[in-house]
């Protein structure tokens, strides 16, 4: 029987980078991978099985507003949406023990830029809506 040593991984060991750099000003990551399904109907009332379709890949990004305005001074246009990069992520366990784990999200492009800031904040964070082509994980 297979037994499984399970390692946990923080925020505070966590990587983020793209553009050549890794992004300090970063407070939240977040990415999706979903594929189409349906069942596959024909004689009774349950399922034969299960159709699959397209993947899709999504996410988004929180960061400060100051790295959102370096990537601006140095996008074409200064339109951070014309944008095509890849976000490599690592995911390093609490102790020296446990696996490495980096995925690649490839082909990424931002969809909506909105800045917000209201009364009594400090700094402002930035969601950054993204589109991805691909994610490899465990690379």
């Amino acid at each position: 029987m297979a037994t499984f040593d399970s390692k946990q991984y923080g925020w505070c060991k966590l990587t983020v980078a793209f553009g050549g750099r890794i992004i300090d000003g970063i407070t939240e990551v977040e990415y999706t991978e979903k594929q189409e399904k349906d069942y596959l109907f024909g004689r009774g009332c349950s399922p034969h099985g299960v159709l699959r379709g397209h993947r899709t890949y999504e996410g988004k990004l929180s960061l400060w507003q100051s790295e959102l305005e370096a990537m601006t001074r140095d996008a074409p246009d200064k339109d951070v949406m014309k944008l095509n990069f890849d976000i490599i992520i690592a995911y390093v366990p609490d102790d020296a023990e446990g696996q490495v784990v980096t995925d690649i999200l490839k082909g990424c492009e931002f969809s909506e830029v909105k800045k917000s800031m209201k009364q009594g904040d400090k700094n402002m964070i930035v969601e950054l809506p993204i589109m991805i082509t691909k994610i490899l994980r465990q690379q």
